[in-house]
């Protein structure tokens, strides 16, 4: 596994103008992260724009791990305040393909398509699934692969998201799983368990950190999620791929990032030094 940061953790420092991408990226450095999570809100499209920052991440050792859209929304300014418009959802994932694969970026994560309320929930997937389709020949010939996220709306419960995802029928289309999305009662790992064998990327999820300790070495750790639990999970289904920190707790962003890296860290190294596959299937097989 790799230990990755999504720009969403500083979404208040990036709403208030003060970090942009180029600060982003620095302090990835410092915190020695493997690869970032790049979202639209965050990044203005400019050919030229996107070649520096691939050549920043390059002189510092930092890989675009993903991208992230929000495929019913064009976003036309990231300064403050964001300017935004509907967007024709096939449209922009073509555009963001192209622009995942200019970032070097193998994953770009297709948030799920808005409807409108008076449609049923049947004809939302079938939207999704119709949607994603006509965009699988282009994600594959640009090597990017796809996957949707349980976000709320019609992803709000497993069943649906595997009848999105088999529904898409392509081994190029996957789940982005974040840990915090499906709740934080006992019915979230049920889920996630669920649909862990379709994830291709992960958000890791932290809301509020608290001090543990191993020995006599004090650490932080996420306090509301079980992360224990999901790592079991993970490791069970065969996922060995990023874990994207997605800070969205009320404590200073500034503060707050650093140790859910640590803490993402902690997890991975502990998991390199017993790497196994438990039952499950290894990740290199179909699914």
């Amino acid at each position: 596994m790799k230990v990755g940061c999504s720009t969403y953790s500083y979404h208040r420092n990036f709403e208030a103008g003060k970090i942009d991408l180029e600060g982003f990226l620095e302090k990835m450095f410092r915190f020695n992260v493997d690869g970032v999570e790049l979202l639209d809100l965050h990044v203005t499209p400019d050919p030229g724009n996107l070649r520096r920052l691939k050549r920043l991440g390059l002189k510092l050792g930092i890989e675009t791990a993903a991208v992230t859209i929000h495929p019913s929304l064009e976003v036309e300014s990231i300064s403050p305040p964001e300017s935004k418009r509907v967007a024709e959802p096939t449209k922009k994932i073509d555009k963001w393909i192209e622009i995942a694969s200019l970032m070097g970026a193998p994953v770009l994560r297709v948030d799920v398509i808005r409807t409108p309320k008076e449609m049923s929930q049947e004809e939302a997937i079938k939207v999704n699934i119709d949607s994603v389709k006509r965009c699988i020949p282009h994600a594959v010939e640009k090597g990017i692969t796809m996957g949707i996220e349980n976000h709320g709306g019609v992803t709000s419960n497993a069943e649906n998201i595997i009848k999105i995802v088999k529904g898409v029928g392509s081994e190029w289309y996957g789940v982005v799983l974040d840990f915090g999305n499906f709740g934080l009662e006992e019915r979230a790992y049920e889920e996630m368990e669920k649909v862990a064998r379709y994830a291709m990327f992960c958000h890791a999820k932290t809301l509020e950190f608290g001090l543990a300790s191993q020995g006599l070495e004090p650490h932080w750790e996420e306090k509301r999620i079980d992360y224990r639990k999901i790592m079991d999970i993970l490791r069970r289904r065969g996922y060995n791929g990023y874990l994207s920190l997605e800070y969205e707790g009320d404590e200073s962003e500034g503060t707050a990032v650093p140790k859910g890296i640590g803490f993402l860290r902690r997890l991975v190294q502990a998991e390199r030094g017993s790497r196994r596959i438990v039952g499950g299937k290894n990740p290199c097989q179909k699914r």
